[in-house]
């Protein structure tokens, strides 16, 4: 990349964290910093959900699917789309009805104190690995693309893990994406969380929506994609061998228990008004995932026209090495400089967006469930709530 790809970068997560300043500055209790005092808008909301299901692996992981298999991608999605609307018509507002201030408060009311400890430090341990594997991910991706100075403090060390000689070194990424997403959730909390989401949600189908037709053109157009790919065995069929409909059925029904009953899910249901503007905020969700996966996998089924690989039957590893980098190289064919930078921007933010909604709610639990229940801090006030949950936020993050 170049150097405008890198000043686009450091502006665009410049003024996400200064986003996050300003709507620090709107925190007056704790209420507002978990819960966003029950004030957010249900497709507010809902863009927050929807960011929160992506990471690096929706580009990565199902882009190198796309690129391999080709509309069994899309289908999976899709998938989630109906998982979504399933969770709104019967799982979302009953969450909102039970007028709780953090995810965890449930599990305390139903089975117990000891339970909630048990399933929060179990949750502590797996989101951390979980969080750890997204940011080691995301890191690989920009190492890639960024190139250092042999020599440079910032270039690779060459120890076994770090990326390869000459880019940039996967430490000093680790060190700034967790740095831009630890400070956005500490200063600005729930509603900063809120915010950024839908920032990113704007810059990512922006930069999407534009790589479509640009993508089209770099393959000969619409009519030209549609017949070459359909050479391709099963590259237009909604299910492959690996993906069948048994396996899709399935993959809706864990994500229906995923957007129903994860944390960080429940906190947008519970930040939201009213039970309909919960049920619509998810119901958004779902529209939102029935009609954008074409648009994220396009550019990727695309690019397998212009490098169509050895193929599956002969060099399976290889087609996945390229289709893992397919949406990276496809960004790199057809955006000008700097635009670039803001495809990987917006595919970074993925994984930020999951990483610091993570933070925010464990650090919501802990708040008042853990750390409020102490002898000693049930009379606390919202200010020593508010510190509690940012240095929480702050240690779970290192």
């Amino acid at each position: 990349m170049g150097t405008l790809d890198l000043v686009v970068i450091l502006i665009y997560f410049a003024g996400l964290v200064g986003a996050s300043l300003l709507m620090g500055r709107r925190i007056k209790n704790s209420e507002d910093m978990f819960i966003a005092g029950r004030n957010s808008s249900w497709w507010l909301s809902g863009v927050s959900s929807y960011m929160t299901i992506f990471s690096a692996s929706t580009f990565v992981v199902w882009g190198g699917v796309a690129y391999k298999s080709g509309l069994v991608a899309v289908m999976t999605a899709i998938m989630l789309g109906f998982s979504s609307l399933i969770v709104s018509r019967w799982i979302a507002g009953r969450w909102r009805r039970l007028k709780i201030k953090s995810p965890g408060e449930y599990l305390t009311v139903r089975f117990g104190h000891g339970t909630l400890r048990f399933y929060t430090v179990a949750g502590i341990v797996g989101r951390g690995l979980h969080t750890a594997v997204a940011l080691y991910a995301v890191a690989v991706v920009t190492c890639a693309l960024i190139q250092v100075p042999e020599g440079s403090i910032f270039a690779s060390t060459g120890f076994p893990g770090d990326s390869a000689a000459g880019n940039l070194s996967i430490w000093w990424a680790l060190a700034f994406l967790g740095g831009i997403t630890l400070a956005y959730t500490i200063a600005g909390g729930f509603p900063a969380v809120l915010m950024t989401d839908f920032i990113q949600f704007g810059v990512l189908l922006s930069v999407v929506v534009c790589m479509v037709p640009l993508s089209l053109n770099a393959v000969g157009g619409a009519g030209s994609f549609i017949s070459r790919a359909s050479e391709i065995p099963g590259f237009f069929s909604p299910t492959s061998p690996t993906y069948s409909w048994i396996w899709l059925v399935l993959w809706m029904c864990v994500h229906v228990a995923m957007i129903g009953g994860d944390w960080p899910f429940v906190q947008r249901y519970i930040s939201v008004p009213t039970v309909k503007d919960a049920r619509m905020s998810t119901a958004l969700i779902g529209i939102l995932y029935l009609f954008t996966p074409l648009i994220w996998y396009l550019p990727t089924m695309m690019y397998r026209l212009l490098v169509p690989g050895p193929g599956m039957d002969a060099d399976p590893a290889a087609m996945t090495r390229l289709g893992e980098s397919a949406y990276v190289n496809m960004s790199k064919t057809v955006l000008m400089a700097g635009m670039v930078g803001m495809m990987l921007a917006a595919i970074l933010s993925g994984t930020v967006s999951n990483v610091s909604g993570t933070l925010n709610v464990y650090a919501n639990v802990f708040t008042y469930e853990i750390w409020g229940r102490r002898k000693g801090n049930a009379g606390a006030s919202e200010k020593q709530r508010i510190r509690a949950g940012r240095i929480f936020t702050l240690v779970f993050g290192l």
